[in-house]
């Protein structure tokens, strides 16, 4: 009876999570773009760009669509920014991301302009609901520029009852912010299944366990700055993130939930060592 009851608690889990998993499809697409006044690196960006817009028609997305970049410009880190290049808006219809660049080539035609042409490959996701406009969240108190020893504390608030994740990125990795696990003491874990209830304030980091001015900002001994992204996920039900956490599994989770059924906000900021 044990066996019986575990197998129909498995099924009930993976029947759920089907239910809110979305259609995606892998496909294989070129774009191109010309420039005469882009550096290489925006201008692949733009054949990206292109490359995205035929990978969602040849998916079968054929709604108009639209991209945005990163919403933080870290003017002196280029790299950085061309991470979040992954990162699209969809007015209607679905949400790409490239998994891989099969191909690039740069070459310069006849008027001296700069022709950048991709192939890539990615994974589109179709939609067949549009985001709740009234599922929001808010994040307060996280400023531009810290000095390392720094604390970060922030307030967040959601305009529905929901399940919070918050990942941090950075150019070298993407770790899980909260809720936070410590693979050497439990006791210094955040509850995973905790709501966070409509419209109410609560401050982050509120672990009594945790020095209680916040998450304590760091450097590497060789770093003199490092770039950050916080992204915030809200939904509405308690959907677990169990994969290993890279930019592109953060990115491939949140897209498989139904756009009504989250809402997600970034934040940037810099540590930089202190003087």
């Amino acid at each position: 009876m044990k066996k019986i009851g575990l197998l129909f608690s498995i099924l009930i889990i993976l029947l759920s999570h089907s239910a809110f998993a979305q259609k995606k499809k892998t496909v294989v697409a070129k774009g191109s773009f010309i420039s005469s006044d882009l550096t290489p690196e925006q201008t692949k960006a733009k054949a990206i760009e292109d490359a995205k817009r035929n990978a969602l028609v040849k998916a079968g997305v054929s709604e108009t669509v639209s991209f945005t970049d990163f919403s933080y410009k870290f003017e002196d880190n280029e790299r950085f920014n061309e991470i979040f290049q992954a990162i699209s808006t969809i007015q209607t219809g679905g949400e790409i991301i490239v998994d891989k660049i099969l191909n690039e080539t740069k070459t310069f035609n006849e008027f001296g302009n700069m022709v950048v042409e991709v192939e890539i490959e990615a994974t589109v996701y179709r939609h067949k609901k549009k985001a709740d406009p009234t599922f929001l969240c808010r994040v307060d108190g996280i400023d531009e520029v810290y000095e390392a020893g720094d604390f970060l504390r922030f307030t967040i608030t959601p305009t529905q009852d929901a399940y919070l994740k918050i990942f941090n990125i950075t150019e070298d990795e993407t770790s899980v912010l909260y809720p936070y696990k410590d693979p050497d003491d439990p006791k210094l874990n955040d509850n995973p299944d905790r709501l966070f209830k409509k419209n109410e304030a609560v401050i982050l980091h509120e672990n009594p366990l945790f020095d209680d001015r916040g998450y304590e900002m760091l450097l590497a001994p060789e770093q003199t700055q490092e770039f950050n992204i916080l992204m915030f996920v809200f939904t509405k039900q308690n959907i677990p993130f169990i994969e290993k956490p890279t930019f592109n599994n953060v990115m491939k989770w949140i897209y498989a939930i139904p756009p009504d059924e989250r809402v997600t906000g970034q934040e940037g900021f810099v540590i930089k060592k202190s003087d």
